[in-house]
């Protein structure tokens, strides 16, 4: 009987974690967990990306490190960092911090949304706010980021496909 019980108890200590792995949340990162690479348009510019999806610091973070090569019409090279670090709340939305080689930090929340969409809002009053939607499809990750006019209209900046590399 006493073995029993322990066993119940254990089991009931790790049914939230198995919970938690099972939420589209967990499931989006975990199919985003890899190297990925594509092209699109930035701002009005080819952009070729690289984009790194990791689980960190013993796997309570998923962190994107990006590279954004952008080339403008004079044919100049324009090189965009960041690094952003995921965190899955309790609720099951997702909060998080982007840092940019602009200098510039911002908070991110977001959800996932019904079809798999993984939408981030991003920025501050005092910065500039926007959001990103990643969504993997047939064709790889898609990435659509879009700005928040001071009207609150949205515009989009950016559209990028990329492809999961070995």
């Amino acid at each position: 009987m006493n073995l029993a019980i322990r066993t119940l108890v254990l089991w009931l200590a790790v049914l939230p974690a198995a919970i938690a792995e099972e939420t589209p949340a967990a499931q989006l990162f975990a199919a985003l967990t890899g190297h990925w690479q594509g092209t699109g348009e930035v701002r009005g510019m080819p952009s070729n990306q690289q984009m790194h999806w990791e689980a960190v610091l013993d796997g309570q973070f998923l962190r994107l490190s990006f590279d954004n090569r952008m080339t403008a019409p004079d044919g100049k090279e324009w090189r965009f960092q960041a690094e952003a670090y995921y965190r899955i709340q309790a609720d099951g939305t997702i909060a998080g911090t982007w840092f940019d080689s602009r200098g510039v930090s911002f908070p991110l929340v977001g959800t996932v949304e019904p079809g798999g969409a993984l939408t981030i809002l991003w920025g501050t009053a005092e910065t500039e706010r926007g959001r990103s939607s990643y969504r993997i499809s047939d064709a790889g990750l898609e990435v659509i980021d879009e700005v928040q006019g001071p009207d609150g209209a949205w515009r989009t900046f950016g559209r990028t496909t990329l492809t999961r590399l070995p």
